[in-house]
This record gives structure tokens, C-alpha cells and sequence, in this order.
């Protein structure tokens, strides 16, 4: 209580460089958070206006202390008139009001932004759910009725395709959480729709892109012919059980083949577990000797295995897979495409929870590919409710880092709910409407 009271300061002792908190609620001033740094004499004039008397400060993080008590604001140079500094004033306080009326046109319209993203989560969560329906349905046909099941592939892979291809902006989703017993269904929608979106980066041609997709959709068809009890075993596997599982790539080889699936599908299915230093399997190919398409896969599946493995005890951050993927198994994926997947995923990809320089904590939602550790984010505010969240566009906020990311375990009960951060990661892409904003 001590440390608190002797933080209060006058608003007049107030300058450019002091970290302040604001202590009113969020729509009571124009700023997009409660604590800052004053930049400007513009947020300098906001703050005195709003009415406080005194106000907190942070000594370390401000880069100069308050003003002396007593010192307040400066005084107009005894020359100057009346009827001039009366003038002068007025002219200040009319350009003040339309730079705060514009702060708060802003704010309002962050709200808007929130509720139009909201919308908008609906309506992709729609697609992916029709989309996994279709990809369960693969996985039951597949042996009976596989020419069907080609063809309704097929026809899920081209929409999908086609919206991803002329799509002016394109933004992934984090969707919502699945039941955990068809984890392999949204495990082939997760690889497929990564996969595709990689491919688009690339520039490659929409039949190449739809191979990608048909060949990620079935890469893990071969999963069918391995027991349950290997599949579902959140443990480490015995040698024996090992080599089960990994004879999938075989099996899935095997029922493409009777399937009539194309031969790049076919090299997706067999080869998405080489790697690229030699060290994979079935055949430990090596480099250029995997199918470039397979290489993609392999890639991307990877990934989705580090975000959601069989014991989600396991599971890391989109963040953490990402970094050790980099950092530690370079050596196992094409290095070019690598580097295209951590530029369009961003160095935070969406669903990681992260927390800001200013201590605020916020959830990602969408990647900057421009700028990689300016995504933008939804942050936790307990003054606002979760309906009207606060979502900010980091590449708007110069003074505003993100300074670690966090396993959503670690956040507060209110905090999760607030941010509902998922324990199992399923990616979709809203390709917005042609011709306009994602």
C-alpha cells in the first residue's frame, strides 16, 4: 500500500517519458490500453483533460521522473496579450477535440472489428466442420466406395482450392475445440489445408496445389491397418510397436494404389516421413530424392504432430513447435520450405497466447507476414468484457512488443476463459471476399 501511495502523482507533474496507469474504465479515454508510456504533448493534453486529479507512475519504466510538485504545466510568456493567448487556447482546445474525437471514432471501430471477427470465426468454423465431415467420411469409404471417395476429395480439395487461390489477403483460424476421438480426421483437414496454404505461398500452379491437397488429405490412410491400441498408446512405443506404426507409410501406399490415386499422391503418402538429412523412413530418401510435394507434407505434418500429439500432455505451443522445428530439427525439412511456413505462420503463428510489453497478456488471431513479431492479438482486459475484447494490431503500436509466449497451463482461471486458448490446435483459412479485406 506504501509503494502504491508514494507512486500517486499530480497530472500536472506529468511529462513526456513517464509510464502512467489510468485508473478509470477502458471507454472513459481514447488510449487502447490503461498503462503507457506518454510519446507525445498530444497524450499529454488527453490525460489532463480527463478529469483526474492524480494519477500512478511506474519509476521503472519511465525514462524521466514527474515534474517537480508545484511545477504543472507551462505558463504563456507574460508579452503575450490576453485577447492572443485566448485565442491561441482556443485554437489548441478545437484541434485537441477533433484528434480525441478521432481516438475514439478508433476505438469504437476496434469494437466493430472485434464483433465483424467474431462473425466472421463463425462462419469459417462452419466450412472447416463441413469440411472434417467430408475427411471422416474418407477415412469409412475408403475401401468400399473408393472412387466416391476420390471424387468427393477431390471436390472438397478444389473449393478449397479455388477460394484459396483468389483470395486477396489470406488469414488462418484457430477453430474451436473437437472431440478428441477423430483426432486423426482433423489431423489430415489440419495438413491438408497448411499444405495447400504453403503451396499458395510458393506460387505453384492450382493442379499442383490441388495434388497437395488430395495427397495431404490421405498421407495418414494407412493408419486404418495399425491397431488401436498402437495408435492411441500416449506412452513410448516398444520396437515392435514402432515398426507397426510405421509400416502406415506401406499401407497407405497399398490402398492408394487400389484407390486410383494419383502418382503424387501416392509419393505424398509413401515419403511423408522422410526427412531431409537421410534420417526418416520407410526408405531414408534423402534431400532432392523425396518428391517435392512429399517434402511439403512432411513438413507440415511434422508441425501439426508437435501441436497435437496422442498425449496432449505433450503438446506444444504453436510457438514452441515452430522454434524447435527451427532450432533443433533444421536439419530434417527442405530448407526453403521451412522458411516459407515460419513467414507465413509468423514467429507467433495463431493460437499462441503471448504477453506484451506492457505486461497486458493477449492471444493471437492473426500473423503479419510482413512483420513477423507484429501479429495482432485479442488482450485480456478484466475493465472489458470478453464480448468487446480489445483486438490490436501490433504492426499500429510502436511502443508495444511481445516479450514471451505462454503455455496457456500457466494463465489464470479467468485469464483462459477470458482468451480461451486451445488445447488442441485445428487451423482453417478465411480467404475473405475477393476483392476485398480478409
Amino acid at each position: 500500500m506504501g509503494q502504491i501511495a508514494e507512486n500517486l502523482i499530480s497530472v500536472h507533474q506529468l511529462q513526456v517519458g513517464v509510464y502512467v496507469y489510468l485508473d478509470v474504465g477502458w471507454m472513459q479515454h481514447p488510449f487502447s490500453f490503461n498503462n503507457f508510456k506518454i510519446r507525445d504533448e498530444e497524450q499529454l493534453k488527453t490525460i489532463r483533460q480527463l478529469g483526474l486529479k492524480v494519477v500512478r507512475w511506474d519509476p521503472a519504466r519511465s525514462d524521466l521522473k514527474p515534474l517537480a510538485k508545484g511545477a504543472g504545466p507551462a505558463v504563456a510568456p507574460p508579452e503575450q496579450t490576453a485577447p492572443v493567448a485566448a485565442e491561441v487556447t482556443a485554437a489548441q482546445d478545437a484541434a485537441y477535440e477533433i484528434v480525441q474525437a478521432a481516438m475514439m471514432a478508433d476505438k469504437q471501430a476496434r469494437i466493430l472489428a472485434l464483433a465483424e471477427h467474431r462473425e466472421k470465426i463463425a462462419k469459417v468454423e462452419q466450412a472447416f466442420t463441413s469440411a472434417a465431415n467430408v475427411v471422416r467420411s474418407i477415412g469409412k469409404t475408403i475401401y468400399a466406395q473408393p472412387a466416391k471417395t476420390i471424387a468427393d476429395a477431390g471436390q472438397l480439395v478444389g473449393e478449397m482450392v479455388d477460394a484459396l487461390l483468389v483470395a486477396p489477403d489470406l488469414a488462418i483460424q484457430v477453430m474451436a475445440e473437437k472431440p478428441g476421438a477423430e483426432d486423426v480426421y482433423f489431423h489430415a483437414l489440419n495438413v491438408s489445408v497448411l499444405a495447400m496454404i504453403v503451396a499458395r505461398e510458393l506460387k505453384l500452379p492450382a493442379d499442383v496445389v490441388k495434388l497437395v491437397g488430395i495427397g495431404a488429405l490421405f498421407h495418414d490412410i494407412g493408419l486404418n491397418e495399425v491397431p488401436a491400441k498402437i495408435l492411441n498408446n500416449p506412452g513410448t512405443l516398444t520396437k515392435p510397436e514402432r515398426d507397426f506404426r510405421e509400416m502406415h507409410c506401406q499401407y497407405g501406399l497399398d490402398i492408394g494404389k487400389k484407390a486410383g490415386l494419383a502418382q503424387t499422391a501416392l509419393n505424398i503418402i509413401y515419403q511423408h516421413h522422410e526427412h531431409f538429412d537421410g534420417s526418416g523412413y520407410p526408405r531414408k530418401l534423402k534431400g532432392e530424392a523425396i518428391d517435392p510435394l512429399a517434402r511439403l507434407v512432411a513438413l507440415v505434418n511434422a508441425y501439426d504432430n508437435l501441436c497435437n500429439p496422442v498425449n496432449i500432455a505433450q503438446a506444444l505451443t504453436p510457438h514452441e513447435a515452430l522454434s524447435l522445428m527451427f532450432s533443433k530439427h533444421r536439419a530434417l525439412f527442405d530448407p526453403k520450405l521451412l522458411q516459407v511456413f515460419i513467414r507465413f505462420m509468423g514467429v507467433y503463428p495463431p493460437g499462441t497466447v503471448v504477453g506484451l510489453s506492457n505486461e497486458a497478456l493477449g492471444l493471437v488471431i492473426k500473423v503479419n507476414a510482413a512483420r513477423a513479431l507484429k501479429p495482432t492479438v485479442i488482450v485480456y482486459d478484466a475493465g472489458i468484457p470478453k464480448s468487446e475484447a480489445l483486438i490490436l494490431d501490433l504492426g499500429d503500436e510502436p511502443d508495444i512488443n511481445i516479450s514471451r509466449a505462454i503455455r496457456p497451463a500457466q494463465l489464470p482461471p479467468a485469464v483462459f476463459d477470458y482468451l480461451s486458448p486451445r488445447k488442441r490446435v485445428s487451423y482453417y483459412f478465411d480467404a475473405g471476399a475477393p476483392g476485398g479485406e480478409s
